[in-house]
């Protein structure tokens, strides 16, 4: 049988869904636990599971009714097989994303002189497909599109794509199965409530006994030092806390003595904390240190670089100590963010120049010493 894959996905069963944030919580993270028993599929603490999202049956319902077709219409797939139109639309075709080749198809259907103007000038179109879906499309006079029949329409659609997200789980701690952390993105867009189409699945639309489509993504340049006396400084703030629960519950299994650091953060302390339970019994043992950054719970904001910045001369001694960082999160502005203070603290405390610094943390990454995970 061919192994399970990206392009061959297993068909998990979820264990279970349940809120990690409280209510109330900007910042909604939910925890899925899902089970591999049987598949023959095996990760490492630091890979990243892959999911396939389904879109949201009422958008898709909604969808069909605005273009006119019929939900039961058949439809053929890229692999041969038939499925009806609504079951293609909910779990195989991108309509959440309007991206300019998509756009273009569905003018030359649709023949609008607005779309037309809005293709030729980039800044209007990145403006136009932001919080934009193909039900806007359909329910616009300006730009409705007409298609013969379902095969016509899906032609135009691109392929849902998987989501990685980083394994939350140690595969010792939970076997046979693997947990995901996930921050739910919902928000308003044009008139209507929307939200991410894999986090709201997984937050909203999959039961527990229901199958998930799944892949393991290695992620070889994310793994926790082969000595376990290594000291490990984590920082990961929201859903960048998910591999390093799968780090704390790694080491322990291990009975690692290495100290462990983490830097988490979110808004609010009263609804925004996550694994607290965990959390608490790691400090109360002695095997972690916590430096939580609440930013919203007071007059100015508080993010994990100010809080490393002040444990500066901390964070040096682990450093020369033979610590190894790893930074898990936003790719836009905390890592650069992050990264910057850490060449603060290496110039600073160790009394470099900042091409010393940056010669520093270079030599780090060379001996797997600062690792990042970022998106």
């Amino acid at each position: 049988m061919e192994p399970y894959s990206m392009k061959n996905p297993y068909r998990a069963k979820a264990l279970g869904v349940k809120c990690v944030t409280k209510p109330g919580s900007a910042k909604e993270t939910v925890h899925i636990d899902i089970s591999l028993e049987g598949s023959g599929l095996e990760y490492v603490t630091g890979d990243a599971l892959g999911v396939f999202p389904c879109n949201d049956p009422e958008l898709v319902d909604s969808l069909v009714a605005a273009l006119g077709l019929r939900g039961e219409d058949p439809v053929q797939q890229a692999d041969g097989t038939v499925c009806s139109l609504r079951e293609a639309l909910i779990s195989t075709y991108d309509i959440t994303n309007v991206k300019k080749s998509t756009l273009s198809k569905w003018n030359a259907v649709a023949r609008s002189a607005r779309l037309d103007a809005i293709l030729e000038d980039k800044d209007a179109l990145k403006d136009f497909v932001k919080g934009r879906d193909l039900l806007d499309l359909a329910k616009d006079e300006e730009m409705k599109a007409t298609f013969v029949d379902a095969n016509a329409f899906v032609s135009i659609l691109p392929k849902l794509a998987p989501r990685l997200y980083s394994i939350a789980s140690s595969p010792l701690a939970v076997p046979g199965q693997v947990s995901l952390c996930v921050g739910v993105v919902r928000y308003q867009s044009l008139g209507r409530a929307r939200g991410g189409v894999c986090s709201t699945y997984l937050a909203d639309r999959l039961k527990a006994g229901e199958t998930v489509r799944v892949f393991v993504h290695s992620n070889k340049g994310f793994r926790l030092p082969e000595d376990g006396a290594t000291p490990i400084i984590m920082v990961g703030p929201g859903t960048g806390i998910a591999p390093f629960r799968a780090f704390w519950q790694q080491r322990t299994i291990d009975h690692a003595t290495g100290p462990m650091w983490l830097f988490f953060g979110n808004p609010y302390k009263a609804t925004d904390g996550c694994y607290e339970d965990e959390l608490a019994a790691l400090v109360e043992s002695g095997a972690l240190k916590l430096s939580v950054a609440w930013s919203r719970d007071q007059a100015y904001k508080i993010y994990v670089q100010h809080l490393m910045d002040a444990a500066g001369a901390e964070i040096w001694q682990w450093l020369e100590r033979g610590a190894a960082v790893y930074m898990c999160g936003d790719a836009n502005r905390m890592a650069k963010d992050v990264e910057q203070i850490l060449l603060t603290i290496i110039s600073r405390e160790g009394n470099r120049t900042a091409e010393e610094a940056a010669a520093y943390l270079a030599d780090l990454k060379a001996q797997k010493r600062y690792q990042k995970d970022v998106y």
